[in-house]
């Protein structure tokens, strides 16, 4: 593999990182939007199903910032490394 084409493969990677970004920001945008519409209609209820969907809810919600971090980190290592190859 020639010094262009590990240029060209690392390029998409921090391309594919950046658009998995902007899908994953999309994908929270839309579960958040449920989310909210789906605590009005289970606010009052005490039913242990509806308990445990609130906290798996609160356990995704927790993961948002680290996999954002994840996406950017991955973006920025790769993009680092692209521009010590020149």
């Amino acid at each position: 593999m020639s010094i262009g084409e590990v240029k060209a493969t690392i390029g998409a990677a921090v391309e594919a990182a950046r658009q998995g970004r902007r899908v994953f920001d999309l994908a929270v945008f839309q579960a958040e939007a449920a989310t909210r519409e789906a605590a009005g209609v289970m606010s009052d209820s005490r039913h242990v199903e509806v308990t445990r969907t609130h906290h798996a809810l609160r356990s995704a919600a927790a993961e948002v910032k680290p996999t954002r971090r994840r996406f950017d980190g991955a973006a920025e290592k790769a993009g680092g490394y692209l521009s010590r190859l020149g």
